[in-house]
């Protein structure tokens, strides 16, 4: 028989635990900061060899458009590499792993930076639903907001999970599929959306499929990315 807290008032019985299916990482760098990364890129073009023709993304609406690929012996690249390297490790210690598991994969880690490329995306291009890969099959991939054309600029929250039809130049993450029909089941959302905002930092799993909208009017939307490898060792 249920006992009542007050009068008329139930006392709750269950103590409710989130099981998590995935865990994003947020940071924010500074204009300053930012404005650097886009002075390197615009003044080393010539230098960092263009994928649009080799990578999924279909970044191709406009002359501009590109995918140019940092050289990761340049100062300015293995300084980022750094950082980005203890944002991985912040966003690895979210996720400790049983002692049996690091007995088995190798108890030491090495963070090596995979790759470092830019996406100089304009009206019409976009990014199909892909995930990224590091050798080791293990390890963390960022997304840094660089340019932000003011149709697309975030005026929310750094997520949105609710059914939303504005997600032009959005980054959408799925890690599963569901519908309207499955919130009265008590299925949580399977998605994402990270809307862009000038400095936005954004570290995810590499195996966790995402997709970015098009967008249309002028201006340029540009991201960085960069793929780190986490490699265990005996």
């Amino acid at each position: 028989m249920a006992r009542t807290h007050k009068k008329g008032e139930r006392k709750k019985q269950l103590q409710m635990q989130t099981m998590p299916a995935i865990k994003l990482g947020f940071a924010q760098m500074d204009l300053d900061d930012v404005n650097v990364i886009n002075s390197y890129i615009d003044n080393n073009l010539h230098k960092m060899p263009d994928h649009s023709s080799s990578l999924v993304g279909q970044i191709k609406q406009d002359k501009r458009s590109a995918q140019p690929e940092f050289p990761l012996d340049d100062e300015m690249p293995k300084q980022l590499g750094n950082y980005f390297i203890g944002l991985a490790k912040e966003y690895a210690s979210e996720h400790p792993l049983r002692q049996s598991i690091r007995e088995g994969i190798g108890e030491n880690e090495e963070y090596r930076i995979n790759k470092m490329w830019s996406v100089h995306s304009y009206a019409g291009d976009y990014n199909p639903m892909h995930e990224h890969g590091t050798v080791s099959g293990r390890g963390v991939s960022i997304i840094v907001f660089l340019k932000v054309p003011p149709q697309i600029k975030n005026k929310g929250t750094p997520t949105q999970t609710k059914n939303s039809g504005r997600t032009d130049g959005v980054t959408q993450f799925i890690w599963d599929m569901n519908s309207s029909y499955d919130a009265p089941r008590f299925k949580h959302p399977t998605y994402a959306h990270v809307y862009p905002e000038v400095g936005k930092i954004c570290v995810f799993p590499i195996w966790l499929h995402h997709q970015v909208s098009p967008f249309f009017g002028d201006g340029e939307r540009r991201t960085m990315s960069c793929n780190i490898d986490i490699i265990n060792y005996a």
